[in-house]
């Protein structure tokens, strides 16, 4: 193991050691009824047949996190997935985040809020079809975040393959509380300011009533991948020993040649000598502009309101969240014929820096009731959910206006002092405006039916209805592919109606067995259906130990978008042979070198819902009350998946084409192509102790192993092991350690990912043996809070203590993962310092 990831081992080593050294802490814990994320049962014990993560709202304060994106990289459990902070050039990724579990895509991860869907982000990826952008989540008014780490077909829906992670809000909070927070990094860039209020007025069960508002505020400044030493440029040959990837682009702003000789119109500047290969000049687009990680402008705000009404408790709750964002590109790429019939590869300056300003809201609305009548307690609640995205984009050209210009002799596209009407002439403002909704009526009944040896048989019974509509509408030209150097971007307006009923029973044979049956029904329009059944057993001999397994199938149905979302393309670079050589009269396939090509994408009106088998075994062991350890296995078989081939293996099976103009395409249209295996472990272990040197400790570490990641490619087809390859790796760590000193919390947060293949491709493949190994990576972060000021706390701390930078990729330089050098699931931002406030009024 390297020496830096031995460094979050050596602190929870540590950690045990003083543990051990500490003299035990004594008390009992209370037991109350409560519902958890997994089971529509409400239970006096919080530990069921399958396996729910809870995190505190004191346990979330103790990461210093401002975002949800950034609380769950200290949970090991999700795997991380930065694009949408990272890429700054994707009309449906920019500025969006979504979550991910079990090395599956985010639709295969069900997110709620109070226990209820959220609409998905409305401009979304037309291959992955759909997902909640949880950067519009209100952090402020979460009091709790459980993951059921377990299908939960069943009880929320049979989509929710991977997992659910349910975001449960403050309930009768009364007071107020104002809090500011200030970040910036060692280097004095990557600022973000924060600030919220809370405020509650009434006491639920005194008065019979309670109003909570939460007001949230974020803002990052964008961090330049200029401003750090692995993204400041796109040549990073001064990696791997000098063996790291070219990855500057062909498009360069001097006009390459490439029809009927090679060569540049006007002179390659010096910075950008020596040519390539093939006497190209390179284009280092990391030199200047574009940033590694995004700007955000956000703020949100949530009302809860409960009345007690005699019958029951009437609840309304109203979300509002909005997100303001700038992204800047580059003049756009792309190939033009001259007045003197030569190919140009092109980029043309003095048409300006690309700007897309992107404007994002979510709204959520909900009312409803929940009581009880004698053993029986009921809830109904019926709502609308709303995204809405607007991309307003400026200083992008026409394409069919700028080629016959350029044709004609109009434009000089090596040249910045064309007639500037002449360039205005070509001047486009596109916009993209997406709006999804989900409108649902939920209902749930739930009590106890006869007594059995180890408690009550207890019953729910529910029915779901809902509507989801989505509308994604680029203008005319973006439909049309006319603007130059961006991606075709096809529309989308279609709905469908979904109803759903679920019965599950909780039933205690013995003392010692509990069991979870539940089967859920699911109709969609079209006379799609399916049954999906779940059954999960505990089996608790003592009370400190403990054994559960779970089954459960899923059924998840294509997205809106995945069905009806028309074709896009996007330009990608490679120096993969498999691909140059599916172009075989291409000037530039013979080098390999940067070989530009379009990997063209989209939906597919006749696919088939995926289905999938979910399987849980693991066991709970409580020695003394001072500590828990938590093992659970999870095994995930998928059928008729629904993805794309890899530009690789599409160019293998000759899904090619070259354009009049002579661009290559690669065509990875969406399909149910066969199957997927996932396999780990989780290993939760947590201690809480009395007095040590440091103060009262408490431990929590969170381990996830994958030991399979296996998928098949074409029905009756080999499967592929792609476990520990590029953005898969093998296993993830996160270590809580905090110490309680007075009004003292010191708190130190570890997190380590082990190392992957550098390749995207399985193993066993040449590509793969032959592939560097990305090192792992590890960082620490340490929080310290005050409450020694009455009503005042005081925080503050550094995130990634000893400044790790993420470790090269070669095959993060291709521009299919962002073309910024490493894995996107790591951050360039470096050592962080941050301070916070927040007061209490009572």
């Amino acid at each position: 193991m390297p020496a830096r990831p031995m460094v979050t081992a050596a602190v929870m080593l540590a950690a045990n050691a003083l543990a051990l050294l500490a003299p035990p802490a004594h008390g009992q814990q209370q037991l109350k009824r409560v519902e958890i994320t997994g089971s529509a049962i409400k239970r006096v014990e919080a530990t069921g047949p399958v396996p729910v993560d809870v995190y505190t709202r004191r346990e979330i304060e103790r990461t210093g996190a401002t975002t949800i994106s950034e609380l769950v990289k200290n949970l090991s459990v999700f795997d991380i997935d930065d694009q949408g902070e990272l890429t700054n050039n994707s009309p449906e990724a920019s500025g969006a985040s979504s979550l991910q579990i079990r090395g599956l895509s985010e639709r295969n991860v069900l997110v709620l809020l109070n226990g209820r869907r959220l609409p998905v982000n409305a401009l979304t990826d037309v291959n992955e079809g759909g997902a909640v952008d949880v950067n519009l989540i209100p952090l402020s008014a979460i009091e709790r975040i459980e993951i059921l780490k377990d299908g939960g077909s069943a009880i929320y829906g049979a989509d929710a393959v991977a997992g659910v992670i349910n975001f449960i809000t403050r309930r009768n909070y009364t007071g107020a509380e104002a809090r500011a927070g200030y970040g910036i990094s060692s280097r004095g860039d990557a600022k973000e300011t924060s600030a919220g209020v809370i405020a509650g007025f009434g006491d639920y069960e005194g008065q019979g009533f309670n109003l909570l508002a939460v007001l949230d505020r974020f803002k990052r400044d964008p961090l330049l991948r200029a401003d750090r030493a692995i993204t400041s440029s796109a040549n990073w040959t001064r990696f791997d020993g000098g063996n790291g990837a070219d990855g500057r682009s062909v498009f360069h702003p001097v006009g390459n040649i490439i029809d009927p000789t090679l060569g540049q119109v006007r002179p390659c500047p010096a910075e950008d000598l020596p040519l390539d290969p093939d006497g190209l000049c390179l284009f280092d687009f990391n030199r200047t502009l574009l940033p590694s990680i995004n700007g955000a402008d956000r703020w949100s705000a949530m009302l809860i309101g409960s009345l007690n009404v005699g019958i029951g408790r009437a609840f309304a709750e109203a979300t509002y969240s909005r997100s303001e964002d700038e992204f800047a590109g580059h003049p756009a790429p792309g190939f033009v014929v001259d007045a003197m019939g030569r190919t140009l590869l092109a980029r043309f300056t003095q048409a300006g820096p690309r700007i897309s300003d992107r404007k994002a809201s979510l709204t959520q609305l909900v009312a409803g009731m929940e009581g009880s009548a004698g053993p029986i307690d009921w809830d109904f609640a019926v709502g609308e959910g709303t995204s809405r995205v607007t991309n307003n984009d400026t200083n992008w050209i026409a394409t069919d206006r700028f080629l016959a210009a350029v044709a004609n002799g109009t434009i000089d596209p090596t040249s910045d002092a064309n007639p500037q009407a002449a360039v205005d002439a070509l001047r486009l403002l596109p916009t993209r405006r997406g709006k999804s909704v989900l409108r649902f009526v939920n209902t749930k009944v739930t009590g106890q039916l006869a007594p059995l040896p180890g408690g009550s048989l207890a019953y729910a019974v529910g029915v779901q209805f809902d509507r989801e509509s989505l509308s994604d509408r680029p203008d005319a030209d973006q439909q049309a592919g006319n603007v130059f150097g961006s991606i075709a971007q096809g529309a989308v307006d279609a709905s469908r109606k979904h109803a759903a009923m679920f019965g599950e029973l909780s039933i205690p044979f013995l003392k010692s067995i509990e069991s979870q049956v539940a089967l859920r029904y699911d109709r969609y329009s079209g006379d799609t259906s399916r049954t999906s059944p779940k059954v999960a057993l505990k089996y608790q001999p003592v009370n400190a130990f403990a054994l559960r397994g779970s089954y459960s199938e899923s059924f998840l149905v294509p997205s809106l978008k995945q069905l009806y979302g028309g074709q896009s393309q996007g330009g990608e670079t490679t120096d993969d042979p498999t691909i140059c050589g599916a172009f075989p009269g291409h000037p530039l396939a013979a080098s390999c070198t940067g070989f530009p090509y379009l990997l063209v994408g989209g939906s597919n009106p006749n696919l088939e819902p995926e289905t999938g088998k979910t399987y849980g075994l693991g066991f709970i062991v409580e020695p003394v009350p001072q500590l828990a350890l938590g093992l659970d296995l999870f095994r995930i078989n998928k059928r008729d998946e629904i993805g794309v081939l890899t530009a690789e293996a599409a160019a293998a099976r000759g899904n090619v084409a070259t354009t009049p103009l002579g661009e290559a395409q690669v065509f990875v249209l969406n399909q149910n192509i066969a199957q997927t295996k996932v396999e780990g472990l989780d290993l939760d272990l947590r201690l809480s102790v009395g007095e040590t040197l440091l103060g009262r400790m408490r431990v929590r570490n969170a381990f996830t192993y994958y030991t399979k990641n296996r998928k098949q490619f074409e029905p009756g087809g080999p499967f592929f092991e792609f476990n520990a390859t590029f953005l898969l790796p093998r296993w993830r760590n996160a270590i809580q350690v905090n110490f309680e000193n007075g009004p003292w919390s010191t708190t130190f947060l570890g997190r380590t990912t082990s190392g992957m293949r550098d390749s995207d491709q399985p193993s066993g493949s040449v590509e793969n043996a032959n592939a560097r190994k990305i090192d792992a990576y590890d960082e620490i972060d340490v929080t310290v809070q005050y409450t020694g000021i009455s009503a005042l706390t005081l925080a503050g701390g550094v995130k990634n203590l000893f400044d790790r930078m993420p470790p090269y990729s070669n095959e993060a330089t291709q521009g299919q993962y962002g073309s910024l050098g490493f894995p996107w699931i790591y951050s360039p931002r470096g050592r962080f310092f941050f301070v916070s406030a927040s007061y209490a009024f009572r």
